[in-house]
């Protein structure tokens, strides 16, 4: 876990919404509202699905909620003996899977980090190295396992964390629902987090805003496009910024990406990163991890994944706005 997302948190890197053009006689639905975070989501079908769509959103709260103490994932972090229920069991497998192929990058047991760093369940001062030295011994995705059924960890004091994938996750659970439901036309916004298929209301491909971030943590405001972004088919997109969560500490701004491997705020001079992937679990994890990869390693990690496309907005040595993007990435713009 790299970024704390928290559940009361969101990113808010997409404005911009495709027309929906509905009018009395459409057959577009839109549920929106908040609940951890805000979620918007946009479909064609001629029955109202939200009721069934909020109880799976609550489900996944309820499963992977770190600040509910009575949740799967509260239990497993307190060494309490629990039945792992589906949603825990993917979030986990998911996370696993994404911590090995970024090599440690995304790791889901950073959460120990996070609070330490005071971007979880408290405010702390800046840490001391000894201190950062004392909690790596706990933090590291190869030190967790699910077996049988039951989370075995290697040391009792490591604690789970999803939240970097939760938005992403919980996109594509509600997407898989509306693809089971026979449902060609919907856009799933979940925290910044993005599922899109088929045409918005007015035939056209969703199109988004990525919002170009301001160079400085706490002091410039995002209030324009960098670009817009056309959908066209079934495409997931996450983006990961640290500028509309960071703390003061000294006199000093640190952003919210924790990186793993060192124990430190990541400062890497990336203000913001859009993935697009095929599923917006692997998209949410990528962005995270471009944001927290220390500068000479980043061509390494995007070389982990031939499959998705980046658009990385960087700031040079002389505080110049850059771009590095793949090959194929132009399509979407």
């Amino acid at each position: 876990m790299l970024i704390n997302k928290q559940f009361t948190l969101a990113m808010f890197p997409f404005i911009l919404y495709g027309s929906t053009g509905c009018d009395d006689k459409s057959k577009y639905h839109v549920l929106t509202g908040e609940r951890h975070t805000y979620y918007r989501i946009t479909y064609n079908y001629p029955y109202d699905l939200g009721e069934d769509i909020l109880f799976i959103y609550d489900a996944f709260y309820e499963s992977l909620n770190p600040f509910d103490q009575q949740s799967t994932l509260s239990k497993v972090n307190n060494n309490k003996e629990v039945a792992l229920d589906a949603i825990f069991i993917e979030a986990f497998n998911c996370s696993m899977e994404l911590a090995e192929k970024t090599r440690g990058v995304f790791d889901p047991t950073c959460s120990p980090l996070i609070n330490l760093w005071g971007f979880g369940f408290k405010n702390m001062e800046e840490p001391s190295d000894s201190l950062i030295n004392e909690i790596m011994e706990y933090v590291g995705y190869n030190k967790v396992t699910l077996r049988n059924g039951f989370i075995e960890k290697k040391d009792s004091r490591i604690q789970l964390n999803f939240s970097a994938i939760g938005d992403g996750l919980s996109c594509d659970i509600i997407a898989r629902y509306l693809d089971s439901k026979c449902v060609n036309d919907y856009m799933v916004d979940i925290g910044g987090e993005i599922v899109t298929k088929g045409k918005n209301g007015a035939g056209s491909d969703w199109s988004i805003g990525i919002i170009k971030p301001p160079k400085y943590l706490g002091i410039d405001k995002s209030s324009e496009f960098e670009i817009i972004l056309r959908l066209a088919g079934k495409t997931a997109v996450a983006t990961s910024g640290n500028y509309n969560n960071y703390r003061s500490q000294n006199g000093k701004r640190y952003g919210h990406t924790i990186n793993p491997q060192t124990g430190y705020p990541a400062n890497n001079r990336i203000l913001s990163a859009t993935v697009i992937a095929s599923d917006c679990t692997t998209a949410d994890a990528y962005a995270t991890a471009i944001m927290a990869i220390e500068t000479d390693k980043l061509d390494e990690l995007l070389r982990t994944n031939g499959a998705m496309e980046y658009y990385i907005i960087y700031l040079d040595e002389q505080d110049n706005y850059c771009i590095k993007q793949s090959e194929n990435m132009d399509r979407y713009v």
